[in-house]
């Protein structure tokens, strides 16, 4: 057959809406998709998480293409998947990560300083540190400001008022210019200022006196009669505890836009789950009824699996929305690195996610049980011993043709085998 206009194919499916022109479409503009997706490969996400956001943006393309506008398909398309990458960049740029080449410039740094320090008998200047690096000024200032960026501490840090000293790296010994007070637009400061609230009086204290006043962590020490490892302590701990509290609110923040663009009917809001980005059970369903009839049409065959996480009632209630939203975001990541590409993880039910394989068939049950192994491994490395060790992952499946007739009944017999998986473990527990 005849490779067509990618143009005419567009024309055609507006008009018709068949599944096989838009297979067409997609398949043709595929190289299309991977070229922009390459161009933030920079990003640090996996390139395949890139491209499959990118066919995401060009599915909304062909959903909301209007011919009358006068606009080629391909130049739509194309600021609809850079927008949609975009917008998957900006939600992922909550989770920071520090490159390998910035956390060996730091250990370099750290080495100089201290070495700086026994040469003069005090500590070096920031201009000091440059020309023993070879590096200029403004460089080695850029360095140390990135570390509170990326400074993380413990969930279960204790904020008590103690005088702990702290065994990590001060900054004090370094001879920096004095902060400028930060100019924040009106709107960014009232989100600032409400979550300073939730802060301890001697938190807000160092922070205000830190960043809005000026002072460095010795005058602060002095001023509040506290040690000045204790205001880094506070410094670091506080930053975080900030941070993780601004963007929690933006996370609600995005759940209230996301019900009012569901309520809307906006293309996005139907096949995104609300909480975590992945893809939503109604579109797991919906494109599992597709493969089902592309399967039949072609004599082809079709798997779907649902993997649940297993705990008590109050280690999921202790973990949260949020938390548990970051965890099943996790645990997608690592299905998509042992299936194919073809393959379709997303959200399915409150603790669980759903993989749909594309002629799979019957290797559907060992494709399953591998990807249980993975996340039950991933599980051993991903909490502290205390947390891991009440969680399981189940997981049942179904294929098509020989295993179940329908979308429908591969639906039923998956969840159904996941019960069963369920009801044998609690049978073993009490036996045991």
């Amino acid at each position: 057959m005849l490779k067509r206009d990618t143009e005419e194919l567009v024309l055609e499916y507006c008009q018709t809406r068949e599944l096989e022109l838009r297979d067409a479409i997609t398949l043709q503009l595929s190289g299309l998709v991977e070229s922009i997706a390459r161009k933030f490969i920079g990003s640090g996400e996996p390139i395949e998480d890139l491209i499959q956001e990118g066919y995401l943006g060009l599915l909304n393309a062909l959903d909301l293409f209007k011919p009358e506008k006068g606009v080629k398909f391909t130049t739509y398309a194309t600021h609809l998947i850079i927008g949609q990458i975009k917008h998957y960049l900006r939600d992922k740029g909550k989770i920071i990560k520090e490159p390998a080449w910035l956390q060996e410039l730091n250990s370099k740094i750290n080495r100089v300083i201290n070495e700086l320090s026994a040469r003069y008998g005090r500590p070096p200047s920031t201009q000091e540190i440059a020309e023993f690096l070879g590096m200029t000024t403004k460089a080695v200032e850029d360095v140390l400001m990135t570390r509170e960026v990326f400074k993380v501490s413990s969930l279960d840090a204790i904020y008590e008022d103690e005088e702990e000293e702290w065994n990590g790296y001060d900054l004090e010994k370094l001879n920096c210019e004095p902060c400028q007070a930060f100019n924040l637009p009106i709107e960014e400061r009232v989100v600032v200022e409400t979550a300073m609230q939730q802060l301890k009086q001697i938190e807000q204290q160092v922070l205000h006196l830190f960043f809005n006043e000026g002072y460095n962590q010795t005058e602060i020490a002095h001023q509040l009669k506290i040690s000045c490892n204790y205001v880094s302590h506070i410094l670091r701990n506080a930053t975080q505890k900030l941070r993780r509290i601004i963007s929690e609110a933006e996370w609600l923040d995005e759940q209230r836009f996301r019900a009012r663009a569901l309520e809307r009917g906006d293309f996005e809001a139907r096949i995104l789950d609300a909480q975590t980005g992945l893809f939503s059970a109604d579109y797991l369903s919906v494109r599992l009824r597709e493969e089902v009839q592309r399967a039949a049409r072609y004599d082809q065959s079709v798997g779907f699996a649902i993997f649940e996480f297993v705990a008590d009632r109050g280690t999921l209630t202790s973990l949260g929305e949020f938390a548990l939203g970051e965890l099943l975001l996790q645990a997608a990541a690592v299905v998509r690195e042992v299936v194919r590409k073809a393959d379709i993880v997303g959200r399915y039910g409150h603790a669980a996610l759903g993989l749909l394989m594309p002629y799979a068939g019957e290797h559907a049950p060992q494709i399953a049980a591998r990807v249980a192994n993975a996340l039950t491994e991933w599980l051993q490395t991903a909490f502290g011993t205390n947390l891991r060790q009440r969680f399981e992952v189940r997981f049942g499946w179904a294929f098509h043709p020989c295993d179940c007739d329908d979308a429908e009944q591969m639906l039923r017999t998956a969840e159904q085998r996941l019960r069963e998986q369920r009801a044998r473990q609690h049978l073993q527990e009490e036996a045991a």
